[in-house]
């Protein structure tokens, strides 16, 4: 079977599917990015809620990759426990940072390597997840030719305090997106939130049968 590996910012917590923000400032309406936003280490563990019935436990893990600045995200999640039949237990997102904004790289293929190096990430596209200047009420449309996507991003807030059950997070970035197929119907829209130099700590997402969140629960180590 064809292993395919998305890697966008609303698939994060499937991605899939990341204590405390640093302090930046300005207002609201028009804030620095700090530098870096994006983390290059961390132990998270996450919480998956399906309709708020039912939920699946998994980790995240942030490292840099070598003699880059690529940060791997990897998402582990324990099937035993997830009661789950497929034999995928462990997913990785790769992500760096620019002067523009934060990119999530986009990787298909048939194969994976066991330890990604930059040679191997590069060669694939990529997509803003988060622009720069961070600035609420900052729009913008990426085009996924691959999968006949469009997803189009808002900035909510960019000094947000947000709640989970690991902590209380200050100066967090909300982004809110919402993803059509070719024919511009909404497949799924949502919201992400993003604390500096932590990384994801909650996202949403609505389809036409579900909603699903996920959410930080546990820090295990920075």
């Amino acid at each position: 079977m064809r292993n395919v590996l998305v890697i966008l910012f609303i698939a994060f917590c499937t991605l899939i599917s990341t204590g405390c923000g640093t302090e930046s400032e300005g207002s609201q309406g028009n804030a620095e990015a700090p530098v870096p936003l994006l983390p290059t280490s961390g132990d998270y563990s996450f919480r998956r809620y399906i309709e708020e019935k039912g939920h699946t436990d998994y980790r995240v893990l942030y490292r840099q990759v070598d003699d880059s600045d690529i940060v791997e995200v990897r998402t582990i999640v324990d099937l035993e426990a997830a009661q789950s039949s497929s034999d995928i237990s462990e997913t990785s997102n790769f992500y760096e940072e620019t002067k523009n904004g934060i990119y999530g790289y986009i990787v298909l293929s048939e194969e994976f390597p066991s330890e990604w190096t930059a040679e191997d990430i590069k060669k694939f596209p990529k997509t803003k997840i988060i622009a720069y200047p961070l600035e609420a009420s900052n729009t913008w449309t990426e085009r996924i030719e691959d999968f006949d996507l469009e997803i189009s991003y808002h900035i909510r807030e960019v000094d947000a305090e947000i709640k989970t059950p690991a902590k209380t997070f200050k100066d967090c970035i909300i982004i809110d997106f919402e993803e059509k197929d070719k024919e511009g119907n909404t497949i799924r829209k949502g919201n992400s939130a993003f604390a500096p130099n932590v990384g994801w700590i909650r996202h949403e997402v609505e389809d036409e049968v579900l909603k699903d969140v996920h959410k930080l629960v546990k820090i295990n180590e920075r």
